[in-house]
């Protein structure tokens, strides 16, 4: 696994900043992570007149005013973590254009992005940047409390499944106090009889499949044989995204985790994938969406895709 060394965290003035900038010094902890960015993009930094006036401190430009008040709240947070390497950016700008650029100029691991419920805000964003770029994307919903214990991720045994899955047990290794559930939905296929089997009989193969998978994956990770377990789930007519988000709030969840492929620009109408219906019913869970960092789907593949 790469370790997550360099986080960035997505701001916008609102009151969503101070649990987004909780929530990163929390992660910056457990993680041990090295650099973390805090970045705010303006469409444009020719700021009105009457806020102008409420943002100025100094006689500072827009732009200083801002990155002092951002670090009004960093500042506190990180006071703890002297180890920590912080940095605040403020941009001007298209919001997409600029934080995806700004994370390949400093080679970030995870970007972190707020899930507004009752604050100001649709949340295109967040969603822009996970369909356009090659970064993994950790959506943080408002008041979202720090805490890291029971971690579901979401398996199909796909390569980006199994990517997202070692990356969780790593970072479990060294932290003894994080249980880790791997999610398995899976459908008995309306064709079972034409193999001339029932439908039970189908049903238990396919479990037998999946627990024999999750056992060759668990080898690599012996030492966490009694903090990890497999639940698999029968998807009948339900959305699949309706139904891993029930099941991780059924394993009380703090984290929930999915590996998703890559997406290229021409790809950017295709919808319908899991993803995106798991982040359609996903809205008081911490959701973390791996992706291959080098990685750029063809729009073949996206097209193809689940």
């Amino acid at each position: 696994m790469n370790k997550i060394n360099r986080l960035m965290v997505g701001l916008d003035l609102t009151g969503m900043d101070e649990s987004m900038v909780t929530y990163a010094a929390f992660l910056a902890r457990q993680l041990h992570v090295e650099t973390l960015y805090f970045i705010h993009v303006e469409k444009s930094l020719e700021v009105p007149s009457e806020l102008l006036q409420s943002l100025q401190r100094n006689n500072l430009p827009a732009d200083e005013s801002i990155r002092e008040m951002i670090m009004t709240l960093v500042g506190p947070a990180f006071k703890q973590l002297p180890q920590v390497q912080v940095e605040v950016l403020v941009e001007e700008g298209t919001p997409v254009k600029e934080i995806l650029h700004w994370a390949k100029i400093k080679n970030i691991d995870l970007l972190l992005m707020g899930r507004k419920l009752s604050l100001r805000g649709t949340g295109v964003l967040a969603q822009k940047l996970l369909r356009t770029g090659r970064i993994s994307v950790l959506f943080v919903p408002e008041n979202s409390e720090p805490r890291l214990r029971n971690v579901v991720v979401s398996i199909d045994f796909s390569e980006y499944s199994e990517m997202a899955l070692e990356r969780v047990l790593q970072v479990a290794q060294e932290k003894p106090d994080i249980h880790v559930v791997c999610l398995h939905a899976y459908q008995v296929p309306s064709g079972h009889r034409t193999l001339g089997m029932t439908y039970e009989s189908f049903d238990e193969r396919m479990r037998g499949f999946a627990q024999a998978k999750y056992e060759k994956l668990i080898t690599h990770f012996p030492e966490l044989d009694n903090r990890t377990e497999l639940t698999l789930v029968r998807q009948e007519e339900e959305d699949i995204g309706e139904l891993v988000v029930v099941e991780a709030k059924r394993a009380r969840a703090d984290l929930l985790v999915i590996g998703a492929k890559g997406m290229s620009a021409a790809a950017l109408f295709v919808l319908g994938s899991v993803t995106e219906k798991i982040l359609r019913h996903d809205l008081d869970i911490p959701l973390l969406v791996f992706k291959k960092k080098d990685e750029d789907m063809g729009f073949l593949d996206a097209l193809l895709s689940p």
